[in-house]
């Protein structure tokens, strides 16, 4: 096994090792910032669906409109989007709907590129330390002249340490990935499924009356 000395050894001289505890500290950084946004912007759709229904079904939508303009959700800003533009011809506001949609799925899919690229890449830099480890590890018993199986298995063990910090941060990144996508599938699943509902409550009115 590797001492504390030989571990921190390889750390600072390892180019690869750096670049894999830079990788570590943006997947951590990242998953952070999208649990907050997704923790932040999270609202109860049964609530939602009740308090739409309430409003709409007795035609005050401008008092539903205020309550949207005030929410900090999907939810909210969809269909907020909807009444700000209910005097427009349905199907112009269900473009619109579809929109705002789509802005919203760019909006929760931020840094999801970062995850999702560090969870690809991060074992194959790995990979390329434990290589370019090897070929040091040998490169210095040629050069030195003394060999022997425990030089050799010391040498490969300190490369093999990339691959497995590779792996590591692989495998966060691709919990925290799928986690967050498992999410937006989801949000975007009620946000649809709320427009079905507004549509079968809207009546006639404006948000600015």
């Amino acid at each position: 096994m590797l001492s504390g000395n030989n571990l921190v050894s390889v750390l600072m001289g390892s180019p690869t090792m750096i670049v894999l505890l830079l990788c570590s500290v943006v997947v951590v950084t990242f998953a952070l910032e999208r649990w907050w946004f997704f923790t932040r912007t999270n609202a109860s759709t049964r609530d939602f669906k009740t308090t739409m229904q309430r409003y709409l079904s007795r035609n005050q939508v401008g008092e539903f409109y205020k309550v949207c303009k005030h929410g900090n959700s999907s939810l909210t800003r969809v269909v907020g989007s909807a009444l700000e533009n209910i005097r427009q011809p349905r199907e112009e506001v269900e473009q619109l709907i579809d929109i705002e949609i789509e802005r919203e799925q760019i909006h929760m899919e931020k840094n999801m590129v970062v995850l999702g690229t560090l969870a690809n890449i991060a074992p194959l830099i790995g990979l390329l330390g434990t290589v370019i480890g090897i070929i040091r590890a040998f490169k210095d018993i040629a050069v030195t002249g003394s060999g022997g199986s425990s030089v050799i298995a010391m040498g490969v063990s300190e490369a093999l340490l990339t691959t497995a910090a590779g792996i590591i941060v692989a495998v966060i990144a691709t919990v925290f990935y799928n986690a967050f996508t498992r999410r937006i599938r989801v949000r975007l699943t009620e946000v649809e499924e709320m427009v079905c509902h507004f549509w079968k409550y809207i009546g006639s009115g404006s948000p600015t009356e």
